[in-house]
């Protein structure tokens, strides 16, 4: 159900909507004031709705909503709205009359407006100029771009007006209510330089019009006489001193009587359209009668009609040859052998049609452009003259030159305020009856009118006009008309009439127009500076803007040339016309719900379309040009982004923000940032009174302070109570954090929590802070004050909570404490130092806090100084260089000291402090509370920040006594600390070395002010549970005192006791050190990680081993399984079998094991690395079960897996235990004692009549792919087998990465010798069941070894070559010449490989040194650890905890050990094999006979068809045989 839903899409209502900027809009909005509360309540008096009546007066009823709805008009800003506002406001007048909606419809209303502003000046003056010059091609290009820049601009104008209800100002509007404020404000502003500029360009029009075609002699600077730029001068001052008069005149007019320049619109309008009928008169004139307009040319140039009466050198008078005027121009007398221009005596004069008329043929001559320079002599294509490169131009005043130099973009510039003017119906859609509907029709009409003139006019002048004519500008070769009057029918008067006229009432209505667009913006009030312009007449007319407006059209008037002009305007228009499209584009891609145009023909791509067409035509116009106005429009930006009124309008850009917010948001969610981009992100936690105003806002000036990071900064706080009851007091602490926030200058998001316990609100702020990927990675949160005193207790148990809830998160943690000592963002410090004490590495928080402080006015001035501890086995010399080496890197300038503390006893006073901690802890134990509170209390007893940053004043401080006298610097109330706490994952300085323990402890907070007796904090719940990381188990030191321990000091624990010493230690080394720093800065360790002393259930061993025991589980009984069921007629009995002879094996092995490995107290104990043990012993058996496939009764294979486990099992017990051999991946216990244990069974079992081969020892397509499907399970699952029994984490990473190299390289190898030694070049089955495994059992020895990968790669193809070589060659000697018949070959996959990797483990175990492996070296090889009482053991054991000691074998020594084990190995299972040989020979146990090998048939109830392949098989070789 939809409730109190009051906001509504612009144009459609709102509550509190500053619209449009229209004062006085007549407001269908809901929650409108205009009603008082009587009349709501009569308005809904008597009314059957009841259910509603408390919602009356939030909402209202639909049904007296509908009527202003309906009703709602929009009014034009204009006189009438001002005066209604004005008497509005002043008390109203009954004399004054009320405002009448508008009734103008599209043609009155749009489409004659558009077509009177778009029609102008630059068709009437410089179209033909642009055809001769750009050519009809050319010109059609110009034309068509800017026709379709406006036609795709109108599109999306159309969209945007059809929007709802359109608001009454025009384009302004649109873009400022689609685009926001800024961009509202800065095209508006552009907009209306545009219009102001065009009021310029139609006055120059106009007095162009007027003095060269009407009334030259009118002109103020005479021209006649003078050449060049003189005359270029006098004609700009007349367009000067002529335009200011025209501007002055008409300015007056819009003052005094605007309404007239309205009514005169028609007449105006009427001159352009005759104008326009009669040049398409003329042309049609031209087909049947072309006018006379002769054009004089002396050789190919055109000659100014005013040089010549004649056009002629000399004519016949009375049979006499008499001069004429155009001789004396070239010749100095008028005599005929006068001296004359050299190029006037070489050529003729000719006389053309200026107008040879459209069926002439002209057309193809003007096709092309013809581009001129400036000063350059007008000549006409295709006649030929004669001219002496040589010879200089004289006379030149006597042609007709081009006034300025052409090109394609001036030509550009120049035409595009002829396309504009296409925002006129929506200009006046205040004025329209249904401006929904008129605006889109009527604009598109205008423009497609008006570019079928524009482009006809293209092809019908230069069809019809000659070339030289039409580059002629200002007609002076034919007699000083108008070009295009020439072509008018019926007289050329008609058009410079007209022309006239239109020019005068198109910069009437710039200059109506361009103020009250300024007014309109004055009014939104986003410009501060130009309110003054809202302001005018008492009709509401804008004489400020108007005056404004004038002296901005003076400056286009002093430029005085119309060509210059253009472009400048242009430039506006284009950009006004860009944002238009770009506004109908966001709107449409954005798909906001408010985004329903009535006009449905757009696209999102026609406005982009658009927009790039306005951009490039700014540049291709003039691009200095195009860089200044958008300059002008940037700067306007920035001045209403920074100074103007906030708007909120709906607008698409605030969509922008909004859809690029939730895109960044999506892309932070990829990943974490990578370091350079770490950046703190704070939440701040404050506290607020009663009455919701902040207790800390001290808290603020330090995250201010801090603000150099530029990074997310959340103000939070948790109001006590429920949401229904308390959102008032949550708003009142939300004002409350903003006002502070603004106080401080701290940019970020303010955040209130309602909760009912204050505890679980702050958790939820932490949880829950940010959005996204945007969330905060840093906590500030102040020290917890008179945390001793009972009442405040609580305080400090939910700032425990704190610190246990970020250490959990991964968050770093500032606690700041004495907040309100902390100096504001006005104070300065000129000298001092801030201190940092560098105890532990926490990733670079620690650096990172200093640099960003110093980046602030407050701590600018101070210096830096770094302080880290070093223990007695430390070269603090060398420690010194490498740290500042470090800062060096860092970039970071900072004093460096080294400071030494070393061991000492642990004093009396250590002893009473931890023992008055520990009675605390059991006081706490025997309160009423509940079982979380007491969990909580209990752990918060100790709790303390992890680091911690102080400033002193130095004034304030006394001198410290020794730490037995109970002074700590937790207890001084006049110093200042903030802790700071790192996660591990804020990794600012990347180190391999960083989480290296070099420290005895873990120290813990100086700082932590929890024993009521002063002096240092420890934690007391976890009892043992860092014992892993206590590294002075082991000290006699620290165990010295405990003879002459009190009774009561006997049942402490001892890990506590270090830890408050060591914290003793660190408070006075501090308190000597930094006694007169500014800040001192330290990073803790944070709480235990064990609470309630519960152990995890992950840290079972289960969750460690099983999936490596499943591992195996499925390579012995699925790998195996398949891999020997490869026989044709013996599938059943090589999986089966294996089935039987693995589970009897394992449970056999578990019982032998156990009893060599595992029994404690007279019991075995068992668990999942037991089953795994059990399963390298089944898979002994397996093996060897492999040398005697097919030739075995079930029987006899569990008498041999019952022989062979209790002998592996001693073999494995003797060599672990006595001769302690490194071997990770079974080479020597597994491979050779499986190998050689399996050929001394087959070597007594042998079979003579096997020799030569059997029928049935054959396989086929099926079993041949189960067994490569068991090479596949064998070849994905060895990873497992080899790394099961290695060290968990580097080791076992390394057995991993080995094995599947060497597998990988044994893979590739095998399939490349398999096609090689194979005569056909193809693929053996055999090779790739088999050989392929060989690289596994190759990199066995050295699995967990720090060999190279390219040594694993080396030893896969060294076993893959071994083994195919033995399956080709060996194996069929050893059945020959031995009697070994070894049915799957595993002398070849495992005894020939199982050698080789014992022989590269040997290598590697002389190879390997300490300097390679590091301390680890004797995780891997713990026989060469030192003995015990070796002083080397106890440095090891510093650094690797629990390393139990050694036998001290040198490498050699170990190695001479390996070679003794695989000897021993291989005699141990080849005599148990030969033994076990002779067992199974026994007849009681029922070996198969000679025919029935390799059958299941003697076993298995078959299927009928079992053996179908085999007996088809003999059916085609007998019918063969017959035939």
């Amino acid at each position: 159900m939809l409730n109190n839903i009051t906001d509504c899409e612009e144009g459609e209502g709102g509550p509190n909507s500053q619209g449009d900027g229209n004062p006085k809009e007549s407001s269908p909005f809901i929650n409108s004031s205009a009603a008082s509360d009587a009349e709501k309540s009569q308005q809904y008096d008597g009314k059957n709705m009841a259910l509603f009546e408390e919602e009356m007066d939030t909402s209202p009823m639909v049904s007296s909503l509908l009527s202003s709805l309906a009703n709602y008009s929009n009014l034009p800003t204009g006189s009438k709205e001002h005066e209604e506002e004005e008497y509005n406001e002043e008390g109203a007048r009954p004399s004054k009359k009320p405002v009448k909606a508008p009734q103008l419809g599209t043609l009155m209303g749009v489409y004659l407006p558009c077509i009177q502003n778009i029609f102008g000046v630059i068709l009437f003056l410089r179209m033909t100029w642009m055809v001769g010059v750009g050519g009809v091609l050319g010109s059609f290009i110009i034309v068509f771009m800017c026709c379709s820049t406006t036609m795709l601009t109108a599109i999306s104008m159309s969209a945007i007006a059809t929007n709802g209800v359109v608001p009454a100002g025009g384009s302004y509007y649109m873009i400022s209510r689609s685009l926001g404020p800024e961009f509202g404000g800065a095209v508006g502003i552009c907009f209306y330089l545009g219009t102001t500029f065009a009021g310029a360009m139609y006055i120059l029009g106009c007095i162009e019009i007027l003095l060269i075609y009407i009334i030259p002699q009118a002109a103020i600077f005479q021209i006649e006489g003078l050449e060049g730029p003189e005359a270029e001068a006098a004609l700009l001052n007349n367009m000067r001193v002529y335009g200011t008069i025209v501007l002055s005149f008409m300015s007056l007019v819009v003052f005094v009587g605007v309404k007239y320049v309205n009514k005169l619109a028609l007449v105006f309008l009427a001159c352009v359209i005759l104008s326009i009928l009669s040049v398409y008169a003329g042309v049609i004139k031209t087909a049947i009668d072309p006018p006379v307009f002769p054009v004089c040319l002396l050789g190919n140039r055109t000659l100014l009609s005013k040089g010549y009466d004649v056009c002629a050198k000399v004519i016949e008078i009375d049979n006499e040859t008499v001069t004429t005027k155009l001789w004396m121009s070239f010749c100095d007398s008028e005599s005929l052998n006068a001296t004359c221009d050299e190029y006037f005596i070489n050529n003729n004069v000719t006389e053309i049609q200026g107008i040879p008329g459209v069926m002439s043929g002209i057309l193809a001559e003007n096709l092309f452009g013809n581009y001129l320079e400036k000063g350059v002599i007008l000549e006409k294509r295709g006649l030929v003259s004669d001219v002496d490169p040589d010879s200089p131009t004289i006379s030149s005043n006597r042609y007709v030159l081009a006034d300025i130099s052409s090109f394609f973009t001036l030509l550009v510039g120049i035409y595009f305020p002829s396309v504009t003017g296409i925002m006129a119906g929506s200009n006046r859609s205040g004025d329209l009856r249904d401006a929904q509907k008129s605006i889109p029709i009527g604009t598109i009409a205008a423009i497609t009118t008006t570019s079928t003139v524009y482009i006809s006019s293209v092809v019908l002048f230069g069809a019809c006009i000659e070339g030289v004519v039409l580059r002629d500008k200002f007609g002076e070769g034919v007699s000083g008309n108008l070009v295009i009057g020439t072509l008018a029918w019926p007289s050329p008067w008609v058009i410079v009439i007209g022309s006239f006229f239109s020019t005068c009432g198109a910069g009437l209505q710039s200059l109506t127009g361009a103020p009250r667009l300024l007014q309109a913006i004055s009014r939104d009030g986003i410009i501060p500076f130009l309110r003054v312009f809202g302001h005018g007449k008492e009709n509401g007319e804008p004489t400020w803007a108007l005056l404004l407006t004038v002296s901005i059209c003076e400056i286009g008037i002093l430029i005085a040339s119309l060509d210059s002009v253009a472009p400048i305007l242009s430039m506006f228009f284009l950009m006004c016309y860009m944002f238009v499209n770009l506004a109908c584009a966001l709107q449409t891609l954005l798909r906001t719900p408010n985004w329903r145009p009535r006009f449905k023909f757009y696209h999102w791509a026609l406005s982009f379309l658009g927009m790039s067409l306005c951009l490039s035509l700014m540049f291709i116009c003039s691009w200095y040009y195009a860089i200044i106005a958008m300059g002008i429009a940037t700067c306007i930006y920035k001045y209403i982004e920074f100074r103007g009124a906030e708007k909120e309008w709906g607008d698409g850009i605030r969509g922008i923000s909004l859809s690029a917010a939730r895109f960044a948001l999506m892309r932070l969610e990829e990943g974490p940032p990578h370091t350079k981009n770490w950046r703190p992100q704070i939440l701040v936690l404050l506290s607020v009174d009663a009455e919701q105003n902040v207790e800390q806002p001290r808290l603020l000036s330090l995250a201010n302070q801090l603000k150099a990071g530029k990074g997310l900064t959340i103000v939070g706080t948790a109001v006590h109570g429920t949401f229904l009851d308390n959102h008032t007091e949550a708003q009142r602490a939300d004002q409350s954090l903003r006002k502070l926030m603004e106080t401080e200058k701290v940019k970020g998001f303010s955040q209130v929590v309602i909760s009912s316990n204050l505890r679980d609100g702050t958790s939820h702020l932490i949880q829950l802070g940010g959005l996204g990927g945007l969330k905060h990675n840093t906590v500030m949160v102040s020290w917890p004050r008179n945390w001793k005193q009972p009442e405040f207790h609580q305080q400090f148990r939910n700032f425990i909570e704190v610190v246990r809830e970020t250490t959990v998160a991964s968050l770093a943690l500032l606690v700041p404490k004495n907040i309100s000592s902390y100096p504001s963002n006005g104070e300065r410090f000129t000298e001092g130092h801030i201190d940092v004490w560098w105890i532990v590495h926490d990733g670079g928080m620690l650096m990172l806090l200093p640099f960003l402080l110093r980046q602030h006015k407050v701590w600018r001035k101070c210096k830096m100084r770094i302080f880290t501890v070093a223990q007695i086995d430390d070269n603090s010399i060398q420690m010194k260089k490498d740290l500042i080496t470090f800062l060096y890197h860092l970039r970071i300038e900072a004093e460096v000291e080294v400071v030494e503390m070393l061991e000492g006893d642990i004093s009396a006073y250590t002893y009473e402090k931890t023992l008055v901690m520990e009675q605390r802890s059991q006081i706490l134990k025997q309160m009423h509370l509940t079982k979380n509170e007491k969990e909580r209390e209990i752990q918060s007893i100790t709790d303390s920040s992890r680091g911690s940053i102080r400033r002193k004043h130095p004034s304030k401080l006394r001198s410290q006594h020794s730490t037995e006298e109970g002074t700590s610097l937790a207890e001084k109330p006049e110093e200042e600390s903030v802790a700071v706490s790192n996660s591990k994952q804020v990794q600012l300085i990347h180190s391999k070395n960083a989480s290296t323990p070099t420290s005895p402890t873990s120290p813990t907070s100086p700082t932590s002010p929890t024993s009521p007796a002063g002096g240092a904090a420890t934690w007391t719940d976890n009892k043992g549970a860092d014992k892993g990381r206590n590294l002075l188990a082991g000290n006699q030191e620290s165990g010295r005192d405990l003879f002459n321990m009190k009774p009561e000091w006997e049942h402490l624990n001892q890990t506590d006791v270090r830890r408050m010493h060591t914290a003793m230690r660190l408070n006075e080394v501090i308190t000597k050190k930094s006694k007169e720093a500014k800040l001192v800065l330290l990073n803790m360790p944070g709480p235990p990680k064990n609470r309630n002393n519960q152990t995890n259930p992950m840290d079972n061993a289960v969750y460690k081993d099983y999936p490596v025991f499943t591992d195996i589980q499925v390579m012995i009984f699925l790998g195996f399984g398949c891999l020997l069921a490869f026989f044709r007629l013996y599938g059943f009995g090589g999986m089966v079998f294996n089935f039987l002879t693995a589970t009897f094996a394992i449970q056999w092995a578990i019982l032998v094991q156990g009893y060599f490995q595992f029994s404690h107290d007279g019991k075995i104990h068992l668990g999942v690395i037991n089953l795994i043990y059990a399963e390298f012993a089944c898979a002994v058996v397996l093996i060897s079960f492999g040398a005697v496939l097919g030739k075995t009764s079930p029987l006899q294979l569990l008498v041999m897996a019952l022989l062979e486990v209790p002998v592996f099992a001693a073999t494995e017990w003797a060599m672990l235990k006595y001769i302690k051999i490194n071997d990770a991946g079974g080479s020597i216990l597994i491979h050779l004692f499986a190998c050689y244990f399996g050929l001394g069974v087959t070597f007594v079992l042998y079979r003579p009549h096997l020799n030569e081969g059997h029928a049935k020892e054959n396989t086929s397509y099926q079993s041949d792919i189960l067994s490569v499907m068991g090479t596949l399970f064998l070849w994905v699952f060895w990873p497992s087998f080899n790394s099961a029994l290695t060290l968990k984490g580097d080791d076992q990473h390394r057995a991993i990465l080995h094995t599947f190299i060497g597998l990988s390289a044994s893979t590739l190898t095998a399939f490349a010798l398999s096609a090689m030694l194979n005569k056909n070049g193809k693929i053996t089955m055999t090779d790739i069941q088999n050989v392929t495994l060989a690289g596994g059992v190759t990199v066995g020895a050295t699995v967990d070894m720090m060999i190279s990968p390219v040594t694993a790669y080396a030893l896969g193809i060294l076993g893959c070559t071994a083994c195919m070589l033995g399956y080709k060659y060996l194996s069929p000697f050893l059945a020959q010449r031995f009697r070994i018949q070894d049915q799957c070959g595993i002398h070849n996959l495992h005894g020939l490989t199982g050698l080789i990797s014992c022989a590269a483990g040997i290598c590697a175990i002389l190879a390997a040194d300490e300097e390679v492996y590091g301390p680890s070296f004797y995780e891997i090889f713990t026989h060469r650890a030192p003995v015990e009482g070796d002083p080397k053991l106890q440095e090891l054991q510093m650094l690797i905890p629990g390393l139990r000691p050694g036998l001290g074998r040198t490498a050699r020594e170990q190695a001479l050990f390996q070679v003794a084990a695989v000897f021993s190995t291989i005699g141990v299972s080849t005599l148990a094999g030969i033994l076990t040989g002779f067992i199974l020979k026994l007849p009681l146990l029922a070996p198969p006979s000679d025919d029935l090998c390799f059958d299941d048939k003697l076993f298995f109830d078959v299927p009928p068809d079992y053996d179908a392949p085999l007996r088809l098989k003999h059916k085609t070789i007998t019918e063969d045989s017959a035939a």
